[in-house]
């Protein structure tokens, strides 16, 4: 008996207070609040956890800042409803005390070093959404946040902090505050999106496919966003402006570069120089993408070609492999090299495995070996039949592209073998047929 009890008569409760009569009460309340918070009435916590936290030390428990500003943001919008408009604001700002003390007491943990840090990314978007008037005054948290968090950085976070750079956009008056806000705009589009590709990584290394899934979601949010307010007119005159104001800065010039390729911004004086200028330098993805498309452009696609494969080559597993592989595909059949046109059609439609995009150039390349196909009886006609169920098949995974499928089905459908083809060879509509000079097989139909 004496040694079962001698653990409770050495327990240690200094954390709960200096006396006996402060460590009580503290324990008491922090008892009660929690057990009515997790039956989830939370009217009933409220008094006990607001007891808790009058009487108790600080550091106490870090879960008494997490329930308390859950419990003031329920209490918060309780007011709302109410229009006690006074009350709403009095609890709002609660909310941010209550943050602040957490992140000072509690600036790191065993399992989180980074707490602090991701305490305020939580409060920045606390901010923005339940300060909305003056949003504005979260930019300085979100940075700093990211700014210390970078790739670990929660998706949604980086989402917001994106979001918030776009009202800065919106509200800013005069040529030169719209000018650097797009400059904003246009560096965090190219941090946050490498924030969020090693963020998607690490948790597809974690077969973690719903974090996966965020981060993949936020970076088409970014995409979206970054395409409907940065246009080539306003990108060009910033981007000119930054390479002049430091003419040997090889980390400026690629992401310049990259915001050109991202954006299409290649009809301009900057874009075929700068890219040169990369590529002499550090022979990269974008460099080597960008001298391929201004050949591509004259229509010089042999020239063109290397430097499209150079950049598949080095792009490796990246974000942009699926628009690599598509143009070196684009560009080796306008050159004439169809099997390779198929080759990096089929690695793209891998790589991208929702955009119909890949089927359609792999239907288009197949129609054009129909001179390669002649020693068979239908005079290789068989290709239209397969490249059909490419066509078919890019519409099943993409339906945007729905629209341009169908007219070139309609379009191949023309050249299909005659009713008299197949009946002069013995051939029934549905019959298996092997096209060889591809090594695939099709069914036959009907014109």
């Amino acid at each position: 008996m004496l040694l079962m009890t001698m653990p409770l008569l050495g327990q240690d409760d200094s954390k709960y207070g200096d006396t006996p009569e402060q460590q009580a009460a503290c324990k008491e309340n922090l008892s009660l609040y929690e057990t009515y918070y997790k039956q989830k009435n939370y009217d009933d916590a409220y008094p006990f956890w607001q007891q808790a936290c009058s009487v108790c030390p600080p550091k106490v428990s870090q879960n008494m800042y997490i329930k308390g500003i859950n419990l003031l943001k329920r209490r918060m919008k309780t007011a709302v409803k109410a229009k006690d408009n006074a009350g709403a604001i009095a609890l709002r700002d609660s909310v941010f005390v209550y943050y602040d003390l957490r992140i000072e007491h509690f600036p790191t943990t065993s399992k989180k070093p980074n707490n602090g840090c991701q305490v305020l990314a939580r409060k920045a978007m606390d901010w923005t959404s339940l300060n909305k008037r003056a949003a504005m005054e979260a930019r300085p948290m979100f940075e700093s946040a990211i700014d210390c968090l970078e790739d670990k950085a929660d998706a949604a976070v980086l989402n917001g902090y994106y979001g918030l750079l776009v009202k800065s956009l919106n509200e800013a008056e005069g040529a030169e505050a719209k000018e650097t806000a797009i400059g904003d705009l246009l560096n965090e589009y190219l941090r946050l999106s490498d924030f969020i590709e090693v963020g998607r990584q690490r948790e597809i290394a974690a077969a973690d496919s719903a974090g996966a899934a965020k981060y993949a979601s936020t970076q088409k949010n970014l995409d979206e966003i970054f395409v409907q307010v940065a246009n080539c007119e306003d990108m060009v005159p910033v981007l000119t402006k930054k390479l002049e104001a430091a003419p040997e800065d090889l980390d400026i010039k690629k992401k310049s570069l990259r915001l050109l390729n991202e954006k299409g911004c290649t009809d301009n004086e900057i874009f075929l120089p700068l890219a040169e200028a990369v590529y002499a330098v550090d022979k990269n993805a974008d460099a080597a993408y960008s001298i391929g498309f201004q050949l591509s452009k004259k229509g010089d696609y042999v020239a063109a070609l290397p430097y499209f494969e150079e950049s598949v080559e080095l792009c490796d597993n990246c974000p942009k492999l699926g628009r690599n592989l598509m143009k070196a595909g684009q560009v080796a059949k306008n050159a004439g090299q169809v099997s390779k046109c198929l080759r990096y059609a089929r690695r793209a439609a891998r790589a991208d495995a929702g955009n119909g995009e890949p089927y359609l150039l792999i239907g288009d390349a197949i129609t054009s070996l129909l001179g390669s196909c002649e020693d068979s009886p239908l005079q290789g006609r068989e290709v239209y039949w397969l490249a059909s169920d490419y066509y078919e098949r890019a519409k099943a995974v993409d339906a945007d592209v729905a629209t341009k499928a169908n007219k070139k089905i309609a379009q191949v459908k023309k050249s299909y073998p005659t009713i008299d083809d197949l009946f002069t060879y013995g051939i029934n509509e549905g019959k298996e047929i092997t096209v060889k000079c591809i090594g695939e097989t099709t069914k036959a139909r009907k014109p």
